[in-house]
């Protein structure tokens, strides 16, 4: 194995580009770090420059965050014996903790099942997603205008907020990663007229540390407005723009969502998931 230096970051980005959806996790991941944003990782990959198997992992365990928390290792192999020679490598996977491989190739998931069985350690599927991409500005649809409402980015008195109405929020470390998606990357708010007293947002969508949109939420007596599909849409504008990667991983089970992002031009490979694979169990938080 060997992990990757700063210009060998640039290479590996510029790379994974050919293998869009797979690749889109830890494609995200290295945009990021390659544009100097605040991370906590370390790419490895099995061998380079001709590398078939790639990870992002904390640096340093125990961050104040959601990435942190979960000890998130994001993936992406181009088979499934390169995926299991690398995780399988001495370091690259600590056994003796709880660990989230984000990203896993469902294709590829009975090779990680099976090192955690040889390593003895209890594990099981967190999620399994649909990957929405949208390639180019051509695919993505016209959005629908939010009449009497300001759409702009949110500040960072809004990150309690948002971390309340959070699938995967609620405490301090979480409340510290939306913290950090407001602060760093791009996001977008609905604020209308006859929004709640202060002009606080009703409806918001973020990007992860990895470049996926998510977040995506609306208050539910703001429901039926239309506010989803704006943030979306003029939040993917403006990612094009930027030279972004745009999509998301939904939940394949979460049938609104997977019709809101088709309907706007989203496309997923239909012989493509995504899966979160727990490692160990999750110690309990007071």
């Amino acid at each position: 194995m060997r992990v990757l230096s700063p210009v060998e970051k640039m290479e590996a980005e510029e790379a994974l580009k050919l293998h869009f959806p797979e690749s889109l996790k830890v494609y995200g991941c290295l945009f990021n770090i390659n544009r100097g944003k605040p991370h906590n990782l370390e790419v490895i990959v099995d061998s380079w420059p001709d590398f078939k198997a790639i990870v992002c992992k904390p640096k340093s365990k125990g961050t104040h965050d959601r990435e942190g928390d979960f000890n998130i290792h994001s993936t992406y192999s181009r088979d499934q014996d390169s995926l299991k020679s690398l995780l399988g490598s001495p370091g690259v996977l600590d056994w003796s903790v709880y660990t989230l491989l984000a990203g896993v190739d469902l294709n590829y998931l009975s090779a990680v099942k099976d090192l955690a069985e040889q390593h003895r350690v209890p594990s099981r599927t967190q999620a399994t997603m649909r990957v929405f991409m949208l390639e180019n500005p051509a695919q993505l649809q016209a959005h629908e205008s939010a009449p009497g409402c300001l759409i702009q980015p949110l500040r960072p008195e809004h990150a309690e907020l948002v971390n309340s109405t959070w699938r995967y929020g609620g405490d301090a470390n979480s409340y510290n990663s939306v913290l950090g998606y407001i602060t760093h990357h791009p996001n977008l708010c609905v604020i209308p007229e006859d929004g709640p007293m202060g002009g606080g947002p009703v409806a918001w969508v973020l990007l992860y540390h990895h470049c996926a949109l998510g977040l995506l939420h609306t208050l539910p007596q703001y429901r039926r407005r239309g506010y989803a599909r704006t943030l979306v849409s003029r939040v993917s504008e403006m990612l094009l723009e930027k030279g972004y990667p745009v999509y998301c991983f939904v939940d394949e089970t979460n049938h609104v969502s997977c019709r809101l992002f088709q309907s706007l031009g989203f496309i997923d490979k239909e012989s493509y998931r995504a899966v979160w694979f727990e490692i160990n169990e999750r110690p309990v938080r007071s």
